[in-house]
């Protein structure tokens, strides 16, 4: 049995991580699970979709899930969510397509990325508040952007993608 190696988060580090393993080793049993629906995405070109220059979110898809599955041969499992880590019996606890079950490995990396830091005060939660960390919400920045018509725009953080949403709301006319 070939050595099994899991990788937690779908994103650029973690999808470079699991091809970079498949080429050096491509009898290596890699395996992906991603919470959500989108893989191997640039996220620094976010703002630039909700701005308008980038006219479709798949643009920003540099490979598909059907790419790393064919091409590739990783196991890419968008939807699930990695629950819990057991070191001592390398073990992660997976929850998707409405299941629940323990995957082993002899490797594993985590690769889910920073998350955006949310103020600690009030509003936060109010309609029109967004952070932007993938493309599901970068969707409904635009959504709401394009549906609204909001006249103004405040950015909190000072960040690449703060300050490209900052250019991006502007050109949008705020």
């Amino acid at each position: 049995m070939s050595d099994r190696f899991v990788v937690i988060g779908g994103d650029a580090a973690g999808m470079s991580a699991a091809s970079k393993a498949k080429r050096e080793d491509p009898n290596l049993d890699v395996i992906v699970f991603e919470k959500g629906e989108w893989v191997s995405y640039a996220a620094c070109g976010m703002p630039y979709y909700v701005k308008g220059d980038i006219a479709e979110l798949e643009d920003l898809v540099a490979m598909t899930v059907e790419q790393f599955r064919e091409d590739r041969d990783i196991d890419l499992r968008t939807g699930h969510e990695v629950l819990k880590i057991d070191p001592e019996a390398q073990t992660v606890t997976v929850e998707g397509d409405g299941d629940r079950f323990e995957h082993g490995y002899d490797h594993l990396l985590v690769g889910t990325g920073a998350s955006a830091i949310v103020p600690p005060f009030e509003g936060t939660d109010l309609e029109g508040v967004f952070t932007i960390h993938d493309m599901d919400e970068a969707a409904a920045i635009e959504s709401y952007v394009s549906g609204q018509s909001p006249e103004r725009a405040t950015i909190v953080g000072g960040g690449y993608v703060g300050i490209e949403m900052a250019e991006a709301l502007a050109a949008r006319g705020m």
